[in-house]
């Protein structure tokens, strides 16, 4: 488990990098960004990376530093808090411009104008099983020799013969990884809303257009932060799962099977995970002013 999350935090990494070049370096914006003044693009995107990458040193560090595990398990989920929070902002950073004179229209902005459908909708699924996954191995989970809550998974095979095996995803991972998983999803709402919520940078008038694809842009980075921030831990929780229902050598039938069917699901996160990634290193490659997924 901790070699396979190090991998994927790594690439993470050398996404953010060659990602961070390829905004520096001005390819894939859309043509309807000329339209937004030069000062607020430049602005909210630095922002955006600013959180990139100090989610990716604070993912490092506490990759690093946290024990049994724990540590790698909270990485990702810390990354796309940062993500989120470098979003947000950026959002707030756009304000309404100054002026005796002022153009304003009379629209209405709802959250779902702006969401990317397909990768909302996974996001969702991944977020659910999760939480589904993480209430069943807390709920069963026991404490360790050292008294430490939820790191064994025990069964009474026989009146004589006890089995227990772990590291087992308990309350000692999950309780920890709710807290930082709330916390990220509670600043992807709030994001969420100021991306809808905020003023347009100018005349109405003549860069509608092209604020809503900022704002769609937005908007798909906190879906694709969200997605991150629920992916990784689920493809570690959904792998010490299955290793250690199958452990068991009294293990009833139906142990094997729900392990095999989480196991055979973790490529469908890790295609999630992958989409999700490129929605918050690339966001821009994907949206234009009709998209709506």
């Amino acid at each position: 488990m901790a070699a396979a999350l190090i991998v994927v935090f790594l690439a993470l990494v050398a996404a953010t990098v060659a990602g961070g070049r390829l905004v520096a370096s001005g390819h894939g914006q859309p043509a309807a960004d000329t339209e937004i003044s030069s000062a607020v693009r430049r602005r909210s995107t630095l922002l955006r990376w600013s959180g990139v990458a100090a989610g990716a040193i604070g993912a490092a560090a506490v990759a690093l530093t946290g024990a049994l595990g724990r540590g790698l398990l909270l990485a990702a989920p810390l990354f796309g808090v940062f993500v989120l929070a470098g979003v947000l902002a950026g959002e707030l950073s756009v304000h309404a411009p100054s002026g005796r004179t002022r153009r304003a229209a009379v629209s209405v902005r709802r959250v779902t104008d702006y969401l990317p459908r397909g990768l909302t909708s996974a996001a969702a699924i991944a977020a659910v099983t999760l939480a589904v996954l993480l209430s069943v191995t807390t709920a069963t989970g026991s404490a360790d020799a050292l008294g430490r809550a939820g790191r064994v998974l025990v069964r009474q095979c026989n009146s004589v013969l006890i089995e227990g095996h772990g590291p087992w995803p308990g309350s000692f991972y999950s309780i920890p990884l709710c807290v930082v998983i709330l916390a990220g999803l509670t600043a992807a709402a709030v994001a969420l809303r100021q991306v809808v919520r905020r003023p347009r940078p100018g005349d109405p008038a003549h860069l509608t257009a092209a604020d809503d694809q900022l704002r769609r842009r937005a908007a798909r980075t906190v879906i694709g932060a969200c997605g991150v921030l629920v992916t990784v831990p689920l493809i570690g929780v959904s792998y010490v799962t299955a290793v250690g229902l199958l452990a068991f050598s009294c293990r009833p039938a139906w142990w094997a099977v729900a392990a095999w069917l989480i196991l055979a699901l973790i490529p469908c996160w890790i295609a999630v995970l992958a989409w999700s990634g490129l929605a918050v290193l690339a966001p821009q490659r994907s949206v234009s002013a009709a998209a709506g997924t």
